[in-house]
């Protein structure tokens, strides 16, 4: 980040919005699914689908907690700048 520019809140509030829209059907999905197989309803078809979808989210979470952490570094670089020599 360079030095003098804050961290975009419309920037952070749109990336939020992002992992929630595409993370929010894939939750549904795999959850339903979980909710068959508990109830003894095992469909080949459904179970064949939620696998990829559940690589898929585990991915999701994975880019959503880099973004975070850079996010989170963004902040603190914004509060406490680094020296200048």
């Amino acid at each position: 980040m360079a030095p003098g520019t804050t961290l975009n809140l419309p920037k952070l509030i749109a990336g939020i919005a992002a992992f929630v829209l595409v993370g929010f059907p894939l939750v549904a999905y795999l959850w339903e699914t979980l909710n068959q197989l508990m109830a003894g309803d095992v469909r080949p078809g459904r179970l064949a689908l939620s696998l990829p979808l559940l690589l898929i989210f585990a991915g999701v979470l994975v880019m959503l907690a880099r973004a975070v952490r850079r996010w989170e570094g963004e902040r603190r670089e914004a509060l406490h700048p680094p020296p200048t020599p």
